[in-house]
């Protein structure tokens, strides 16, 4: 299958007049559409999305069972007998949910890599594909089947930097992977937990404190340098990470050698600095009597 006929959208693969693909259309009677039991169907190994909306499915069976599915799904021929589903996941079990016996599909020969650049390009085409699922599919491209990120960005016509980013959501923690394939932390908050020891922990007080990608990007850089910063909810609706409290706080922090928080309520505040032991708090004590 060449680049070019991937880079086309996932119609190049359905057009039946189009003898630039390497698409082989295997039909039945001379149809190039029939119809095939539904039983007979096994999932697409390929298939990167691993969370499936309920409630969209539920909504999509209603629509096949008023009218029918509109596009038909696309599938290999198995030596068994079988059919394995190259694309249309979603059509297939709504119309499983829609209780219909067959479901109208395209039968191909195409090659594993192409099923599973096909079935990232149907996902990715919907544009609610979790940035988590994504970024696997990409990585499987890549280790499976030797692509490079240049060849990827070309192929699925996405900006290389979006690959880059992508792919580097996989070095976090599972239980953040976790909330970003469950829709509960952006792309954005994702992306800016990259590469901190603290990402759980953060990702936990951007849920509880509902922090927008900037106040994300601020307590990153804070606790990179050492330095504590916590946002509570008047500060966050009148201050939200004023840079000359940031400022602040990163002094007192030198001064004292201590991580601080800054914490607004109302027109004053609260500082509160972190010791490790008492001898840390001893330092502090002399520190301060030095200063009186």
């Amino acid at each position: 299958m060449s680049n070019k006929s991937l880079g086309r959208g996932l119609s190049a693969f359905l057009d039946m007049d189009n003898t630039q693909s390497s698409v082989t259309v295997v039909t039945n009677d001379g149809k190039s559409v029939i119809n095939i039991n539904v039983e007979d169907i096994v999932r697409n190994p390929f298939q990167p999305r691993q969370v499936f909306d309920e409630e969209n499915l539920a909504s999509l069976a209603e629509s096949v069972k008023r009218k029918g599915v509109l596009q038909p799904i696309l599938v290999v021929r198995l030596d068994n007998g079988k059919y394995q589903l190259v694309a249309g996941e979603r059509r297939l079990r709504a119309t499983k949910m829609a209780g219909l016996a067959e479901i109208p599909a395209i039968i191909t020969d195409m090659k594993a890599e192409d099923q599973l650049e096909v079935a990232i390009l149907e996902n990715i085409q919907r544009e609610d594909l979790n940035p988590i699922d994504e970024a696997e599919a990409y990585r499987r491209l890549i280790d499976e089947f030797r692509r490079t990120q240049e060849e990827l960005s070309e192929i699925l016509g996405k900006s290389r930097s979006h690959i880059t980013n992508i792919l580097r959501l996989l070095s976090l923690p599972e239980d953040v992977k976790s909330l970003v394939r469950a829709g509960r932390l952006s792309f954005g908050h994702a992306r800016t937990l990259v590469g901190s020891a603290e990402a759980s922990r953060l990702a936990k007080q951007i849920l509880d404190q509902g922090l927008s990608v900037r106040e994300t990007e601020n307590i990153v850089k804070n606790v990179k340098i050492g330095r504590s910063y916590a946002v509570n909810s008047n500060e966050k609706k009148n201050h939200a990470l004023d840079p000359e409290i940031l400022n602040v706080a990163g002094q007192i922090s030198a001064l004292v050698g201590l991580n601080v928080r800054i914490k607004l309520k109302n027109s004053g505040g609260v500082v509160e600095m972190d010791f490790k032991n008492f001898e840390e708090l001893d330092a502090l004590f002399q520190k301060l009597n030095r200063l009186s």
